[in-house]
């Protein structure tokens, strides 16, 4: 069961007993988004929706030292000499520490076996902070001889350890732009009735120029990587993750990444955590990320309210914000800004996402601390509001905070997180970009990757690249999940997907195995000695778009730059 399914199943019953045509008309005249949210919500409440949801769905796994014990042993299972899969069995030691209940053997022996992976994968440094934790944890005394010996063996190789690959540094390829200094001062923002606000450029730009590093509000970790990454700074760095004290399902790099998501949005998530994670999916999990960032930026729910009612902060966007003093308050009139396309959707569009909104917000306050901090009815509906508004603008302003695409049989889901940028939001899409958008953890940096003349347009990407999907897929999709009708360059003039692309004999091959074969293998030294080399192919031949030289070399430009920030998993590079 997850949310759609409690969409489709109520809107199911009210056809059957037609009802629809009423309750479709009730909801239609409501004019505030709160009264539509509550009114869906009594629905769910009579037709016995939120019972069902409650006895049916976990609201938090309960710390449980038999399923530390069930997790630790599928470790030791996948780390045993006939396997020898080091990963899984990290990832199942992480589920182990996680399960393991507070002041319990479990937990410092869940740290003892990571340490003893670690040491076998000769990450001595990580090895050593694993032993400490298991120290720390209170070890036992009759296992203590092993732990001693891998820490003498740690020390004595310790400097054999090579050192960890540092990533390379990008820097704004202009100067920074006198309003917005995180973007070069190149890029201007213009606004039109058909295409909305949008990024140009008033010179013209190469490929590999950089013209943006930007930092999100907010983000939020997706469930496949709760025992992979740190839930507050969303670094991979299951070698040392510590656990929540309360639930199963978040892990944090350091005590001060956990301090920091126990003060904010975790003191409300954690109580529901399991819940959210079954119910929900990356667009629900953002909006509500973002709602409680909000929420955490004043001591009351009444400076929130005056904040977001001031006229001053309305329809604002990075471009209005002031930099000199650039508190999390100020950064977020531009997230609060985005636009919400309500006057564009339909009622069973609006209706399914106030099932959306209504369950969230029925659990979150009912079940966690969040009723004492909202107060009243006032405070109540404010966050309806405020979380519906976000339910509408993460669909087709988020952003998806992904790694290189892997080649291997390493392959996992590439996108890790979700974050909320107030410039990258601007950027209009085509399904033939000419910009590219690389992390390191969570700051984003946004290259161009095809050549741009002074006065056109920055376009990225929504996930429809002309490339895989057809002009059809990427129509359909387009008009579903961000409602408009794509003319872009791709679609006006219907390029072929890979498959069906030409090979131009006026275009020279920049590339070949030893590429392919270097890259997929993300060799650090290659990457970096050879993306000029794509730049300036790219840049040479743009006006031979598209064709299979150019699709390849983008391919290539695209590896070597998530190598070169080292937005590679370390599945992949190990």
């Amino acid at each position: 069961m997850d949310v759609y399914d409690v969409s489709d199943d109520l809107v199911k019953k009210l056809n059957d007993w037609k009802l629809i045509g009423i309750i479709s008309g009730k909801f239609n005249e409501l004019k505030e988004n709160y009264s539509k949210v509550n009114f869906v919500e009594h629905a769910l409440i009579d037709f016995k929706y939120m019972e069902k949801i409650f006895l049916n769905v976990t609201l938090r796994e309960d710390k449980c030292n038999k399923r530390s014990v069930e997790f630790r042993m599928l470790g030791n299972e996948q780390f045993s000499l006939k396997n020898r899969k080091y990963f899984q069995a990290l990832e199942l030691y992480n589920k182990s520490i996680c399960y393991a209940e507070p002041n319990s053997e479990h937990l410092s022996i869940g740290y003892a076996n990571r340490s003893a992976v670690l040491f076998e994968w000769k990450r001595y440094r990580d090895c050593l902070a694993n032993i400490e934790l298991a120290r720390k944890a209170n070890y036992p005394a009759r296992l203590s001889h092993k732990l001693d010996k891998r820490e003498r063996d740690c020390q004595q190789l310790l400097e054999q350890q090579p050192p960890d690959v540092v990533p390379h540094e990008f820097k704004l390829s202009f100067d920074s732009h006198a309003q917005v200094p995180y973007i070069a001062d190149c890029l201007e923002l213009r606004e039109s009735p058909d295409e909305g606000r949008f990024i140009v450029t008033n010179r013209d730009l190469v490929v590999g120029d950089l013209v943006a590093v930007e930092q999100p509000f907010c983000s939020t970790l997706l469930p496949p990587m709760r025992y992979i990454r740190c839930a507050t700074c969303k670094r991979e760095n299951y070698l040392t993750l510590i656990p929540c004290d309360s639930c199963c399902s978040v892990m944090f790099c350091s005590e001060e990444c956990k301090q920091r998501a126990t003060s904010s949005f975790h003191r409300f998530e954690c109580p529901i955590i399991d819940f959210l994670h079954r119910m929900f999916n990356k667009i629900h999990g953002i909006a509500l990320r973002t709602t409680m960032a909000a929420l955490d930026l004043y001591p009351s729910i009444e400076e929130l309210m005056a904040f977001c009612e001031q006229p001053q902060n309305q329809h604002k966007c990075a471009f209005d914000l002031d930099y000199s003093q650039l508190s999390a308050q100020e950064h977020y009139r531009a997230i609060h800004g985005l636009v919400t396309n309500q006057h564009l959707r339909s009622v069973s569009d609006l209706f399914q996402r106030s099932v959306v909104c209504a369950v969230l917000k029925h659990f979150i306050i009912e079940y966690t601390p969040l009723k004492d901090f909202l107060g009243g009815e006032d405070g109540r509906n404010f966050f309806t509001d405020l979380l519906f508004r976000h339910l509408q603008t993460s669909s087709s302003n988020m952003h998806g905070i992904d790694l290189v695409e892997q080649v291997n049989e390493t392959k996992d889901d590439q996108t890790h997180s979700s974050g909320a940028y107030a410039f990258l939001s601007l950027l209009n899409h085509s399904c033939a970009p000419n910009t590219l958008r690389i992390y390191e953890g969570t700051k984003a940096y946004l290259f161009v990757l095809r050549p741009i003349k002074a006065g056109n347009v920055l376009y990225d990407n929504y996930g429809a690249h002309f490339a895989v999907f057809s002009k059809q897929q990427r129509l359909d999709t387009l008009s579903m999940q961000y409602r408009f009708d794509c003319k872009c360059e791709g679609c006006e003039l219907d390029y072929p997907t890979f498959g069906r692309m030409p090979h131009k004999a006026t275009v020279p091959s920049v590339t070949d195995d030893t590429d392919m074969k270097s890259l997929g293998a993300y060799n650090y030294d290659f990457a970096t000695s050879n993306y000029t080399k794509y730049c300036e192919f790219l840049t040479q031949y743009g006006a031979a778009y598209p064709c299979e030289q150019i699709s390849s070399a983008e391919e290539c430009l695209k590896m070597a730059l998530h190598i070169m920030v080292d937005a590679v998993p370390l599945k992949a590079k190990m």
